[in-house]
């Protein structure tokens, strides 16, 4: 199986209606969308005959869905979620971990629930999460654990730790990547290494991912280069592979789900998700 993927569903309306775009025009089977985003009525408004949604459970933006006074070292005082992904991992290591830990599995029991309610019945149960933090072990450790609690049937699972082998044969590409995005490359993959362990207690589907390395860059000429060595490393091992692309990029003037991370917002703003979208339209996956 090949997912390609948008996340951030429910940013702000106009991302969403750039996202849904990419739907009907058949540019994506595979939407990952905010628990706690902007647009509620989301399973009415994605066409997702033949596309799957995704809980793209989120730990760093907008507002938690568990009671804020249940979970203070996650939210400020008006419930808003407080840490970024470094912050999250901080916390995950510090003397503060026990307490962490439990409330962390407080608001993802409460992101699971608020999900299984709203999906269709029929709906597999995909997860995946915004900024990648179920990588974080303590976290992935509490997800697994209310899966398991709750009797989840989770078909497939993002996890992002990329390969390199489609890059170091990609020599032409060297001096185009981002430093922060070959850190969070190696990170992502070292925390993946960790949780390996916990994955294999499951029978969670995953798959080879693509994503970290260009993102904010995946443009058609990165992923042209780059995705037919995905391609036969995917086939070879005979596993699924999962492309992201964030395509929703904002209209001048509309409102995001969290005004209070105004370094997200100047991302979310910038002309690269407008430079993936496009990648999206002229590509045939």
């Amino acid at each position: 199986m090949i997912y390609i993927c948008a996340d951030d569903y429910g940013l702000s309306q106009s991302s969403a209606a750039h996202i849904e775009q990419c739907v009907t025009e058949r540019k994506l089977n595979k939407v990952s969308v905010f628990p706690n985003g902007v647009i509620p009525d989301f399973a009415r408004r994605i066409n997702h005959d033949k596309l799957d949604l995704t809980l793209h459970l989120n730990l760093v933006e907008g507002k938690c869905l568990a009671e804020k006074e249940e979970i203070p070292l996650l939210v400020s005082e008006n419930g808003y979620f407080k840490h970024s992904f470094e912050g999250l991992l901080l916390l995950s290591l510090s003397p503060k971990q026990k307490a962490f830990r439990q409330q962390i599995k407080t608001e993802i029991r409460a992101q699971l629930a608020y999900w299984v309610e709203h999906i269709p019945q029929d709906e597999p149960l995909i997860i995946d999460s915004h900024q990648h933090v179920h990588m974080i072990p303590l976290i992935f450790e509490e997800l697994m654990s209310v899966i398991r609690a709750e009797k989840l049937k989770v078909q497939y699972m993002r996890y992002p730790a990329e390969p390199i082998l489609p890059y170091v044969k990609t020599p032409s590409l060297y001096l185009t990547y981002c430093p922060v995005n070959l850190v969070k490359q190696w990170l992502l993959k070292a925390l993946g290494a960790v949780n390996r362990k916990e994955l294999k207690k499951s029978s969670i589907r995953t798959g080879y991912f693509m994503g970290i390395l260009f993102s904010g860059h995946m443009d058609e000429k990165r992923v042209r280069k780059v995705l037919p060595h995905y391609l036969r490393l995917a086939e070879k091992k005979n596993m699924d592979l999962e492309i992201l692309f964030h395509p929703g990029y904002m209209d001048a003037g509309d409102t995001v789900l969290d005004t209070h991370k105004t370094g997200f917002n100047r991302f979310y703003a910038s002309n690269g998700r407008k430079v993936e979208f496009d990648a999206l339209q002229n590509l045939e996956i």
